[in-house]
């Protein structure tokens, strides 16, 4: 099931906000599948579907709900663009929208149209921020009163 049915969104869901309804709906049709249902009758429930969806070290098949992936998944973007700083995909995204002062994020887009998935990935960046430890090294990408770099 995970390289197959759960793999399908991964791609999507790593760059477009994937709504409730559609995740409840994907995770209906792979349970579906795990418990041999169809809509003639239900297959047995041999398994509580929490206990399915744990971690393979706690006992389960590793299967994580699709709205906590769907999250990790842009945040890692918003890491990416921190991190990598000659990538061409970068570069377009510079270019298009601009960068804060530090040259960490890019700045917000103003248009309403034709940025869906920017705006996707950015609409966690707050709470990414909130996450992030910076190393001050020289000092020239960490603002000393804004930024963490030393505990709370």
């Amino acid at each position: 099931m995970k390289s197959t049915l759960w793999s399908l969104p991964i791609y999507f869901m790593s760059l477009f906000t994937i709504s409730a309804s559609i995740a409840h709906q994907l995770e209906r049709i792979m349970r579906h599948f795990i418990w041999n249902s169809s809509k003639s009758g239900n297959g047995l429930h041999w398994v509580n579907w929490d206990e399915v969806s744990r971690p393979k070290q706690k006992g389960g098949l590793g299967i994580r709900p699709l709205r906590v992936m769907n999250e990790a998944l842009r945040t890692k973007w918003l890491w990416r663009f921190a991190k990598k700083d000659n990538a061409m995909w970068k570069n377009v995204i510079k270019a298009k929208y601009g960068i804060d002062d530090l040259d960490w994020w890019s700045k917000m887009s103003s248009f309403s149209y034709g940025v869906g998935f920017w705006k996707s990935i950015l609409a966690g960046l707050e709470r990414f921020k909130s996450l992030v430890h910076f190393e001050v090294k020289d000092g020239s990408r960490v603002l000393f009163w804004h930024d963490i770099w030393c505990g709370d």
